[in-house]
């Protein structure tokens, strides 16, 4: 029979400490998400950045979310009625090619909109695609659809910059 794991007298008095800090630190990020949750921010599960992101650009473009927060096809709409696919990624450096990833990309939208977050939720820049942009740069893998930024659809004059932090280099730099 296997002896049972032990902490050794100074290597649990180490944990404890590290274990308190931890508990604090997760009950303050619980509190959080509920203060989030109660502002309307968080309207998911998920994590934090996809519903950030929604709500911020709801907020700074006067889209409209919809009731469900977990729509299929879209996650907002504008007064025209155009359907606006949202997606976000943390990124250290907006020169670094990333993907945006989608479930399908003849799903029910009209614009893509992929934002850029620091690893802090920082904003650092939003693109606005047309979905059939998206369609013709894009590309299929495995069970998802991918939108790559990178040098090729950063200098595509359909893949427009509808905000880009200042003194921020991009890929054209």
């Amino acid at each position: 029979m296997k002896k049972p794991l032990e902490l050794s007298p100074a290597a649990e008095a180490s944990f404890n400490r590290t274990f308190l800090e931890a508990r604090t630190l997760i009950n303050q990020y619980v509190s959080a998400r509920d203060a989030l949750t109660k502002l309307g921010i968080l309207r998911t599960g998920r994590v934090l950045q996809g519903d950030y992101a929604e709500w911020l650009l709801a907020n700074m473009y006067g889209l409209q979310l919809p009731k469900n927060p977990v729509q299929a096809g879209y996650d907002a709409t504008d007064a025209t009625g155009a359907k606006y696919q949202i997606k976000s990624r943390l990124v250290k450096d907006t020169r670094r090619p990333t993907s945006f990833d989608l479930s399908e990309v003849d799903s029910d939208f009209d614009i893509l909109l992929c934002v850029f977050f620091s690893e802090r939720l920082e904003l650092l820049g939003i693109l606005q695609i047309p979905r059939e942009t998206v369609k013709e740069l894009g590309s299929q893998v495995k069970e998802r659809f991918c939108f790559r930024w990178n040098r090729e659809t950063s200098e595509d004059p359909r893949v427009m910059r509808i905000f880009w932090k200042c003194g921020e280099p991009s890929l054209k730099a």
